[in-house]
């Protein structure tokens, strides 16, 4: 029992026994906070008080140095001039003391007497009225001074006394000293002699160079004194009200502590942890986190930060912001700006993103994005800035900016070359759209010289702006090589000069520095002028600006290539350049002359017949353009061998010609001139080296009375035309209205083609192709067939010849070829146990001669893995009349693919048998004009042996098309023709009923 009595008395003893050393080391704790807080307060002030002195006299400093420079600047400016005339009045009245020079009262025409004030005058007036407003002080002094009011006071005396002694080589010295017994920060630089300051003071035995004097700037500082004296007081307040605060705050920490020890040890790694997120998300961040204190420490720099101004942490963090990355120019502004916070509490910038520069440690500048966020750091304000470098935005914003003012200046440029307006105008005011470059730094004078037309070795200056009357004068005509136009004129080079220098050889009294570009102005690689741009004295030339002014220089070009083509416009407005007859232009004018004789006369009668050259495009093709216009000449003069003189044959471009025939009396006339344009077209057109055959197609329209328009009669010419042209070449067709109707339809027929493609209207046929000899379907020609909403099944005579016209043959034919491989390969592949089957399919002229038709059959059918052998295409006679040479290159590509070809509609064409023995076709296929009339005697039946004959003796297959009746077949079996296609088979069906015919392995009893 008395162990435990001592055991549980002896608990709380041990707990005062731990808890006691706690409270001695608090209690030591904050003895030690104390006299580290108040030592920290009593140097917080005592620094505070030495910076407010500093920036004190740094403010007068600055204020001293703007003071002098303003006075400086405005002192040359006026010893440059020698002085100034302004009116004598009461308060300006004649210097007494240059009454030696001869100038110094002058009498203007109007009767006003001026008088001459010198630099030291007028610096002293500026200095007293600039004393008046802020109380700064400028003096000139010298040392033998003309007025008294220049006399130098001691302090000054003495400066001048080092001035002069050449020994210590002093310019400038600036000290505190006592003006009136008010102290001011002080500046004095010397001043020398130069040659305008001679014109007044050389009497008194000053030499160019001697030390004639000083310039001095004095700024006041007691107000600034007693500033940072109201300053420092607040400051001792704040820090002595601070030192309380801070006082009552480490004796209620010191309570704290220990209650909060286990709470602040949780915080604390809840605060690690929320700070390693917190460094993670910033470090992929794009801005750099920035904190300072009120005083402008550096207390975070990030990785970021250093990335983007050179700074480690180390270097950077303790030190001032402005001293490391702001500007000279902006760090007062940031220290006034931290102060104004700290004063009041309004930050100016703060919660906003603003533009501004920054320096990195080597010292240069770049534009930043800027947000500052004020917050409390220990209880204390600080500042935490997110930064972006935005070096690479303004430079894509400057560049968008740029180019849009160039691609503004080169629209008006071109904009001005197109308007109606003399020549020299346009030059002017192109001229003043290039001088408004806001990005391109000129001084708003430039000139523009044009080649002159007699010597082409002088520019001739054909428009200015900004050019003094001299230059005028002297530039009005220069030589190549002479100065910097006629330079680039014979080099053809851009020429630079940032300044004046010994390459102008042109120059005038009073001529101001500047630089030049002088840009050469060609067209077509011939140099027709010279384009002249002041520059900025000292400007730096870069790419940019090259290749702007080589884009005007060519803009430029362009309008004189512009005015060229106008001027041979004018020349062959009405007459076409190489059959020199009447163009477009003048037949059009001559036929609405027609038109309005014939409404005013109804019995007056005329006609128009629009010819076509037929096979025109094989000739240039095969023979090439310069035998193509040899032929367009020849045929030209035969057409006017076939009109009378009153008559009117116009070339309307290409191979197309038109004819008007005046005052005619009948309609026939039209068919009788007609015809003899046919006649002289059939004998043959002899050219250098090649006998050239041709015809053409002939559309006529008769003038009647109806007719309101031009464009209406050539419109059914051209339509009567193109009948001609279907009909075989070398016809003649006049003009009705069912032409008219039928030419709606096939454009109606376009236009719902082009829908259909859009919207898969096509689908495709299979027609079997039997083999009597195996008694089995052997393949299937695939045949186009077009289901339109509204017209319902579309021929494809109706269609198909529109298509091809239109080129969109090529985009369905191809459909089709794609469509029937696969349906082929599917049926091959679905039923291996029957011989495999093979497809034909129609190629038109149109696609057969498309240069990309075999890469683009290779390139599907390697797509879909299809056996080549499966694959038949047709093609008929016409198709390799058009190009023989390019058909039988084609053809062998194709072959070389193992692709087989068939001869389709054999007989009908050309036939010859060199198509049979030049071309490599597998298989001929009978047409079926020449299967219908088996029945009608044996001379028929000896065609279609001697075709069966033709084909087997190359080794070539038959095909017989259009099998309608046993006794057709017969008599086909009987010539050794086992190859069938016709409706006594089969006609074409759908897909689904061709399979099932596969499948069936059908074949019909015969």
């Amino acid at each position: 029992m008395e162990e435990q009595k001592l055991q549980k008395s002896s608990s709380p003893e041990v707990q005062v026994c731990s808890i006691e050393p706690n409270r001695i080391k608090i209690k030591t704790w904050i003895g030690v906070m104390l006299a580290i807080w108040s030592t920290l307060m009593l140097a917080s002030f005592l620094w505070n008080d030495q910076q407010v002195r500093t920036l004190i006299m740094e403010q007068a400093g600055s204020d001293l140095q703007a003071s002098f420079h303003k006075d400086l600047i405005f002192r040359k400016w006026a010893a440059k001039h020698g002085g100034v005339y302004v009116p004598v009045t009461e308060e300006t009245q004649p210097d007494p003391y240059i009454d030696y020079i001869p100038e110094r009262d002058v009498v203007t025409p109007s009767g006003r007497v001026l008088t001459l004030i010198n630099p030291a005058l007028m610096v002293r007036m500026f200095n007293e009225m600039g004393h008046e407003s802020n109380k700064t002080q400028g003096h000139i002094s010298s040392l033998r001074p003309l007025n008294p009011a220049n006399s130098p006071d001691p302090w000054e005396a003495q400066a001048l006394e080092l001035f002069e002694d050449n020994t210590r080589q002093v310019t400038e010295i600036t000290e505190v000293s006592a003006i009136n017994g008010e102290p001011y920060l002080r500046l004095i630089h010397v001043m020398n002699m130069s040659a305008k300051c001679l014109l007044c003071h050389q009497q008194q035995g000053y030499q160019l160079g001697d030390v004639a004097g000083g310039v001095s700037v004095s700024v006041p500082l007691a107000e600034l004194e007693q500033m940072a004296d109201n300053k420092v007081t607040r400051i001792g307040i704040g820090h002595g009200v601070l030192w309380g605060f801070g006082i009552m705050g480490i004796l209620f920490g010191g309570r704290q502590i220990s209650r909060s020890a286990e709470e602040n040890n949780l915080a604390y790694m809840a605060l690690r942890e929320s700070e390693t997120r917190s460094r993670d998300i910033l470090s992929t961040s794009l801005d750099a986190v920035i904190t300072i204190n009120a005083r402008d420490r550096v207390t975070k720099w990030d990785t970021k930060a250093e990335a983007i101004f050179g700074w480690t942490a180390a270097e950077a963090i303790g030190n001032n912001l402005a001293e490391l990355i702001i500007p000279p120019r902006y760090r007062q502004q940031h220290l006034d700006g931290i102060r104004h916070f700290i004063d009041t509490g309004e930050g100016r910038v703060s919660g906003t993103r603003i533009e501004v520069s920054a320096l990195r440690k080597d010292g240069t500048e770049f534009p930043i994005e800027l947000t500052i966020a004020p917050i409390m750091v220990d209880g204390e304000p600080a500042f935490s800035s997110f930064i972006r470098d935005i070096t690479e935005r303004q430079e894509s914003a400057a560049q968008i900016y740029n180019n849009y003012h160039s691609q503004r200046v080169i629209s008006a440029v071109l904009e001005i070359s197109s308007r109606s307006v003399p020549f020299s105008e346009k030059l002017k005011l192109s001229l003043d759209a290039i001088l408004s470059t806001p990005w391109l730094t000129l001084q708003g004078t430039g000139l523009i010289f044009l080649v002159e037309d007699d010597s082409q070795d002088t520019l001739v200056l054909a428009a200015q702006r900004g050019v003094s009357e001299c230059i005028q004068k002297k530039c009005r005509r220069v030589k190549f090589g002479e100065c910097l136009c006629g330079e680039t004129a014979r080099t053809q080079q851009i020429v630079f000069k940032s300044c004046l220098d010994s390459d102008h050889t042109i120059h005038y009294e009073g001529m101001e520095e500047h630089g030049h570009y002088c840009i050469p102005i060609k067209a077509e690689n011939q140099l027709v002028g010279v384009l002249n741009l002041y520059l900025d004295h000292g400007h730096e030339k870069i790419d940019e600006e090259l290749k702007f002014l080589d884009m005007i220089a060519n803009t430029l070009g362009n309008m004189f290539k512009q005015k060229q083509n106008e001027e041979k416009l004018l020349r062959y407005a009405y007459y076409d350049k190489l059959t020199a007859l009447p163009n477009r232009t003048l037949f059009i004018d001559r036929l609405n002359q027609c038109i309005k004789q014939a409404k005013r006369y109804p019995s007056y009668m005329y006609a128009v017949l629009f010819l076509d050259l037929d096979r025109f495009k094989n000739i240039n093709d095969s023979l090439g353009h310069v035998i193509g216009d040899q032929v367009l000449n020849q045929v030209a003069e035969r057409i006017q061998d076939c009109v009378r003189q009153v008559d009117t044959v116009a070339r309307l471009g290409g191979d197309e010609f038109a004819i008007l025939l005046d005052e005619i009396k009948d309609i026939s006339d039209a068919y009788y001139t007609a015809d003899r344009i046919h006649q002289e077209l059939v004998n043959p057109l002899q050219l250098a080296r090649h006998e050239v055959y041709t015809s053409a197609s002939i559309g006529i329209v008769p003038g009647l009375i109806s007719y309101n328009s031009h464009s209406d009669l050539l419109r059914d010419a051209d339509i009567a035309m193109y009948r001609a042209k279907h009909k075989g070449n070398g016809r003649t067709e006049i003009f009705d209205e069912d032409m008219h109707v039928q030419a709606v339809t096939m454009l109606n027929i376009e236009n719902e083609l082009r829908r259909a493609v859009e919207r898969k209207e096509f689908f495709i046929e299979l027609q079997p192709i039997i083999s009597t000899e195996w008694k089995r379907i052997i393949g299937f020609e695939s045949l186009l067939r077009w289901n339109n909403p509204e017209r319902g099944l579309v021929s494809p005579m109706d269609f198909i010849p529109i298509a091809e016209e239109t080129g969109l043959i090529n985009e369905i034919g191809f459909w089709v070829l794609q469509e029937s491989c696969r349906q082929i390969k599917q049926w091959n592949d679905r039923y291996p146990e029957l011989p495999p089957a093979y497809v034909s399919v129609n190629l038109s002229s149109v696609q057969f001669l498309k240069k990309d038709l075999i890469s683009n059959i290779d390139r599907f059918l390697k797509s879909i893995a299809f056996d080549n052998n499966a694959l038949r295409l047709e093609i008929t006679e016409s198709v390799l009349m058009e190009n023989p040479e390019a058909a039988a290159q084609m053809l062998r590509d194709l072959k070389s693919r193992n692709i087989r070809l068939y001869l389709d509609d054999f007989g009908t064409g050309y036939s010859s048998l060199s198509y049979i023995h030049n071309f490599p076709f597998d298989t001929i296929k009978i047409d079926r004009s020449f299967v219908s009339k088996l029945c009608d005697g044996e001379k028929h039946i000896g065609m279609v042996k001697t075709i069966i004959a033709v084909a087997k003796n190359f080794g070539m297959d038959i095909i017989a098309e259009g099998v309608e009746n046993r006794e057709q077949l017969v008599i086909l079996q009987e010539l050794g023709c086992h190859n069938i296609q016709g409706y006594y088979f089969s006609k074409p069906v759908a897909v689904a009923e061709a399979e099932k015919m596969l499948a069936s392995r059908f074949y019909p009893e015969t």
